[in-house]
C-alpha cells in the first residue's frame, strides 16, 4: 500500500490593514489516511499530526507531533460546486491552551478515474478546493479568517474503492485584506497635499 508523508498548510497574508487579532502563518502535517466512495469521504482518526514546518500565529502554540482531529464520520459530496452543511469543523487541533479549527463553507469535488486532473491512470482520486473560516480560540480569541483550501487523495492501482485507506494531502490559505484601488489612493494624496498648502499659508502669516 503507498505510503508518503503529506502536508497540511494554514497560510494567512499579512497585510498592514490586517486585524491586529487576526489568524496568519501556516502548518504543516505529516500522516493522515481516508477512505472514500464517489458520494463520501471518510478520515482515518488518529492519523494526522502537526508536521515539522510551522509559522505565524501557529507557531506560539503548535510543535511538531501534536495531533491534528478531522471531521468524524462521512462527509457527503457530489461532483461540481456545492454549500457544505452547516457546522462542520473540517479539521482541528489543540496545543498550550489554544485550538485552531477550519470551518467548512463550500466546496468543489471531482471524482476522476480516467487519469486527468493529475490522477495517474488506473487510480481512482478525488480533488477538492472549497473556502472556510480559520478559527482560534482559547489563550486568545482570534477573528475568524477567511480562507481557502485544497483536498487530493488517492487510490492507487489495486486499492479497491471504499475499502483501504489512503493518505492525502491539503493545503489552506487565508484572502488578504482589500488593497486600497489606485483612484482612492491619488485622491487621498490629492487631499494630503491640498492641508499641507493650507497649513504653510497659515504659517507665513
Amino acid at each position: 500500500m503507498l505510503k508518503q508523508i503529506v502536508l497540511l498548510g494554514a497560510l494567512a497574508i499579512g497585510s498592514s490593514a490586517a486585524h491586529a487579532d487576526s489568524i496568519s502563518g501556516f502548518f504543516s502535517a505529516a500522516g493522515g489516511t481516508d477512505s472514500f466512495t464517489s458520494s463520501t469521504i471518510t478520515f482515518t482518526p488518529g492519523t494526522a499530526v502537526v508536521g515539522g514546518s510551522v509559522g505565524g500565529t501557529f507557531a506560539t502554540y503548535l510543535t511538531a507531533g501534536n495531533p491534528i482531529s478531522f471531521l468524524t464520520g462521512a462527509l457527503p459530496y457530489s461532483t461540481g460546486s456545492q454549500t457544505a452543511p452547516p457546522g462542520i469543523i473540517l479539521f482541528s487541533t489543540t496545543e498550550n491552551g489554544e485550538t485552531f479549527g477550519f470551518n467548512l463553507t463550500s466546496y468543489i469535488a471531482a471524482y476522476v478515474t480516467n487519469g486527468t486532473s493529475g490522477c495517474s491512470i488506473g487510480s481512482t482520486c478525488l480533488l477538492v478546493t472549497g473556502n472556510g473560516l480559520f478559527n482560534g480560540t482559547g489563550a486568545v480569541n482570534y477573528d475568524a479568517t477567511p480562507g481557502t483550501f485544497l483536498f487530493t487523495s488517492q487510490y492507487v492501482t489495486g486499492q479497491p474503492v471504499g475499502t483501504s485507506v489512503t493518505t492525502f494531502s491539503a493545503s489552506s490559505s487565508a484572502i488578504p485584506a482589500p488593497v486600497p484601488e489606485p483612484a482612492s489612493l491619488a485622491l487621498f494624496g490629492t487631499g494630503l497635499l491640498g492641508a499641507v498648502g493650507i497649513a504653510r499659508r497659515k504659517f507665513k502669516l
